[in-house]
């Protein structure tokens, strides 16, 4: 099956190669083009964007990319541009109203030789008029050559994770100056985003969401839209072949949520490779930046791209980080035997020398040693970014005691006031915002601490230099929402507890010696000697225990689920009784609106029938994360038969981001 993110990819390279596909002379313009130059020679082309199709384009696709499909140079749409009258141009941008007054001067200019116009989601009627009016005025519409929808209005930075891309919604959603009009208008953009995700996944879901917030607002123009499309539309996008007709037998369930639903996911601090760059340096359009110092006190801003075929990055990224700090090591070592190989070979000193091999060589080793020195660079490359990320954050970890962190957040239910308060005063925790995230976190599980207690915490909080702001807000939201203590607790998952594993900690120690020569890190082992040996307990979030539900796996005996109807606090049978009470739509049923009560009941049980329960898409309204992600995906791995979850949310944000929303609410509250 393949991923949104490959569904994505093959979208745009569809694009690029003028709305055909690859190697394909469909368009007049191709078909030209082959007679004069010959079959199988590239259209070269240039590529014009706004700056949101250039985050969505950025996202899975990198200059070398672009280069192997056709395009010579890419540039904003808003920029200063010279003319290329010899070469066609590739539009990709949003219907607004201002893109369109830039592609018609740009034709009027006679920048380009032909016109490809591609538009991220469906363009309204009005503007293509509008488009139709201003080119046929200016004598310029025989220059057109396409104007296409393309619904791929959403970033996808993981093979099954997607971003709306819509910044601080949690804050706009919650403002209490948000107008209905505002509100409106916000709600519409989301599901016009998520109407363009099923599009790509060529799939109609049911619908379900919790009642009275953002999802539910969702759930019922979504399910209008859909409804409408397939009703009324003469060509229906979201059957377009064989496959994607034998697709539909087997339907997800589309899972809206509001972000309300669990705070404590977005706060906690995590222990995996992903989830802990994300925290620590943000992880934007798959670039990671991180600040590094030299012996002289200077510091520099490196900035790494994670690319989409970095094998290493898609097994580790889910891991625990002293998992992959060992896997490092390893990658690391199995290099240098390859190179040492190829230079033993070649008679030279190192990999820089081997393309001054001699004659003297034989032509077998020659061969082998040029054939071998491009994927053998691009690893070192690769494992050189690692390592300095894998160096940074053990930096980071040390100086702020992490692992100390993440440890009494894995066991929050075992902590007590005086652990609470013990390290807020302890001056070796030297982050703020860090005790300010573990009290946020005790507070949200435990509902019944005592007045007397919190302000005894708060008052700690302020000689800690943290901003109460976000914490002053997050009381608010409890007492206005009236929330469930066991479904915002991170108590409501299960599992076995954090641990040792083998000698984690004893092969920590040789790491920095076995690396000498291969970075300039000579202080990795020290560091990892103070990182505890913590493994992630084997628990559901919240937002997966809805999922479980919404799939209908409440009674699956054994594994993951069973375990957590055995947790302290009940926290998947909360979140079935939660669900009980969502509303439930099918955009297939003739019937309009919410299928309440039993109808509701016979849906998930025709679904589960058909075994369309075994796929899911979830989405959060509000705001999501690489710890929600990851949870969602070790669920469905660990599933028999496996699942298939895709995880959404209006925006990836890391807890940094997350608490200065919070704060501008209570500012504006």
């Amino acid at each position: 099956m393949e991923s949104l993110r490959q569904r994505q990819i093959a979208s745009l390279v569809r694009m690029l190669h003028l709305n055909s596909e690859p190697n394909s002379t469909d368009s007049s313009y191709a078909a030209t083009e082959s007679k004069s130059n010959g079959a199988g020679v590239p259209i070269w082309k240039v590529l014009v964007f706004d700056s949101f199709c250039r985050d969505v384009v950025s996202t899975v696709l990198r200059v070398n990319d672009l280069r192997d499909n056709g395009v010579t140079v890419h540039m904003l749409l808003e920029s200063q541009r010279s003319s290329i009258s010899d070469v066609p141009a590739v539009y990709f941008v949003q219907p607004t109203t201002e893109n369109i007054k830039h592609i018609v001067d740009d034709i009027v200019r006679d920048l380009y030789e032909l016109y490809y116009v591609n538009f991220s989601t469906s363009l309204p009627r009005t503007l293509l008029e509008d488009f139709a009016v201003q080119t046929t005025a200016s004598g310029t519409s025989h220059q057109i050559a396409q104007v296409y929808d393309q619904y791929l209005n959403f970033l996808c930075p993981e093979e099954n994770m997607f971003s709306l891309h819509f910044p601080n919604t949690f804050e706009a959603i919650h403002n209490p100056s948000m107008t209905d009009t505002a509100m409106g208008a916000l709600i519409d953009k989301i599901v016009t985003a998520l109407f363009s995700v099923l599009l790509t996944l060529k799939t109609i879901p049911t619908i379900c969401a919790p009642r009275g917030n953002a999802a539910e607002m969702v759930a019922t123009r979504l399910d209008a839209k859909l409804r409408e499309h397939i009703m009324n539309s003469r060509h229906n996008l979201f059957a377009d072949s064989a496959e994607d007709i034998v697709a539909q037998s087997r339907r997800p369930v589309l899972v809206l949520l509001d972000r309300d639903l669990d705070l404590s996911s977005m706060l906690t601090h995590s222990w995996t490779y992903q989830a802990l760059i994300h925290d620590l340096y943000d992880i934007r359009l798959n670039q990671v930046s991180i600040v590094q110092g030299d012996d002289s006190g200077r510091t520099s801003k490196r900035s790494y791209d994670i690319n989409a075929n970095d094998a290493f990055w898609e097994s580790n990224a889910m891991l625990p980080f002293p998992e992959v700090a060992i896997n490092i090591d390893d990658a690391s070592n199995a290099f240098k035997r390859e190179a040492d190989e190829i230079t033993r070979m070649g008679g030279v000193k190192s990999l820089d020398e081997v393309g001054d091999l001699s004659m003297g060589a034989s032509t077998k080793q020659l061969q082998r040693a040029i054939t071998t020195l491009p994927e053998l660079t691009a690893r070192k490359a690769n494992i050189d970014m690692h390592m300095n990320i894998a160096t940074s954050l053990l930096e980071m970890i040390k100086e702020r005691q992490l692992d100390v962190l993440f440890q009494m957040e894995e066991q929050l239910g075992r902590q007590t006031k005086a652990s609470i308060l013990e390290a807020i005063n302890d001056p070796e925790k030297k982050n703020p915002q860090d005790k300010l995230r573990l009290f946020a976190l005790y507070m949200l599980a435990n509902d019944g601490l005592r007045p007397g207690d919190i302000e005894e915490c708060e008052a700690a909080l302020k000689l800690a230099g943290c901003d109460l702001a976000s914490l002053e807000y997050i009381r608010k939201l409890r007492s206005l929402n009236k929330m469930n203590a066991s479904i915002t607790s991170p108590a409501l998952g299960t599992g076995t507890s954090a641990g040792p594993s083998g000698d984690l900690l004893g092969k920590f120690s040789s790491i920095s010696n076995r690396l000498a020569g291969f970075t300039d890190s000579s202080s990795l082992g020290s560091i990892f000697s103070n990182v505890r040996n913590l493994l992630p307990s084997r628990k559901q979030l919240p937002v997966t225990c809805l999922v479980e539900s919404a799939m209908g796996n409440r009674t699956n005996a054994g594994g993951l689920g069973a375990g957590l109807r055995s947790a302290a606090g009940g926290g998947s049978s909360t979140a079935a009784r939660m669900f009980e009470d969502f509303v439930h739509f099918d955009p297939k049923q003739a019937r309009r609106g919410n299928l309440a009560g039993s109808n509701a009941n016979a849906l998930r049980g025709s679904l589960a029938a058909d075994g369309a329960a075994q796929e899911a898409i979830v989405f959060v309204v509000g705001g999501g994360n690489y710890v929600e992600y990851q949870n969602l995906m070790e669920f469905a791995q660990r599933s028999t038969p496996r699942k298939h979850i895709v995880y959404g949310s209006t925006d990836i944000v890391n807890a940094s981001s997350f608490l200065a929303q919070l704060s501008r609410l209570n500012a504006s509250s």
